[in-house]
């Protein structure tokens, strides 16, 4: 899953910032946010996904022996940062079209539904409340770029 994120009130940092650093610059900065960006999206995410008291009774067994060993919230997958151009994108959680996310292969009917169970849009809701922790570590990063190059 992959949400693009916007940083607006930032206009003028981001200029500046753009102004001063070359293009290999911006990517490692870039770079630099979004992997400390990963793991507050991890932690929102697993905030919002539900959790059942007994671990026997979750995934898709049901206590058989294709049953989980742990809650998919305490799972959630990180991707590897990836740099193109100067951009940096990050994915968190499951994508919507894979076989098997490590024994947590049904978590995306809880978050896209399913004909007998409304969907909880948990990653979409992460996005929307990361937003503002996102925008403070890319204000921090892109001031500190500019802290110790323009002085």
């Amino acid at each position: 899953m992959q949400v693009e994120m916007e940083f607006k009130g930032l206009e003028e940092l981001v200029k500046a910032f753009e102004r001063a650093a070359t293009d290999s610059e911006i990517a490692a900065v870039n770079k630099k946010i979004a992997e400390t960006a990963e793991p507050v999206v991890q932690r929102i995410m697993s905030g919002k996904m539900p959790k059942s008291a007994d671990i026997t009774k979750s995934g898709r067994g049901f206590g058989s022996k294709s049953s989980v060993s742990a809650h998919a919230a305490d799972e959630i997958p990180m991707g590897k940062v990836k740099v193109k151009g100067t951009g940096a994108t990050a994915d968190v959680g499951w994508e919507k079209n894979t076989q098997d996310e490590g024994g947590h292969f049904y978590v995306r009917f809880i978050n896209w539904g399913t004909i007998y169970r409304p969907p909880q849009e948990f990653i979409y809701a992460t996005g929307r409340e990361a937003d503002g922790e996102l925008q403070k570590i890319a204000e921090k990063e892109y001031q500190a770029f500019l802290d110790r190059t323009v002085g």
